[in-house]
């Protein structure tokens, strides 16, 4: 039996971002999705995905960070711009990573703090520590 995906990672680019910075996303989908468990945090949400976004403000025009909760489907998604385009374009496979991790934990802090049935001190509690052991952070 395949094991859910509980914590997705995706992501919205342009052309010249290297496809190698996006695929850190599947390394920190792996390490939440075999580390923690959404139940310990809530009973309405099945699914936080985060799509973060990087795209050239000069070429682009300006998507604003949003959540959409989907609550029939329990699925919450976080849609944020990664807050320094040219400096995770040229970023190191670690510091996009760390980019990404650090997008992620602020995420939790702006939307699912809003949250009433989530715990979103424990669980950012968790991720931060979390990616910390995992050398990401």
């Amino acid at each position: 039996m395949k094991k859910r995906n509980i914590f997705p990672i995706s992501s919205m680019t342009d052309w010249h971002v290297n496809d190698t910075l996006i695929e850190t996303d599947r390394e920190l989908v792996s390490i939440l999705n075999q580390s923690l468990q959404i139940n310990g945090y809530t009973k309405k949400i099945t699914r936080v995905n985060l799509v973060f976004m990087v795209m050239n403000p000069s070429t682009h025009s300006f998507r604003p960070d949003k959540k959409f909760w989907r609550w029939k489907a329990g699925h919450f998604d976080m849609y944020m711009n990664v807050p320094d385009y040219d400096k995770f374009r040229t970023a190191t496979k670690p510091e996009a990573r760390k980019i990404i991790a650090e997008l992620y934990l602020t995420g939790i802090k702006k939307y699912l703090s809003k949250q009433k049935d989530f715990n979103h001190e424990l669980f950012y509690k968790d991720v931060k520590e979390l990616f910390q052991k995992e050398g990401i952070l």
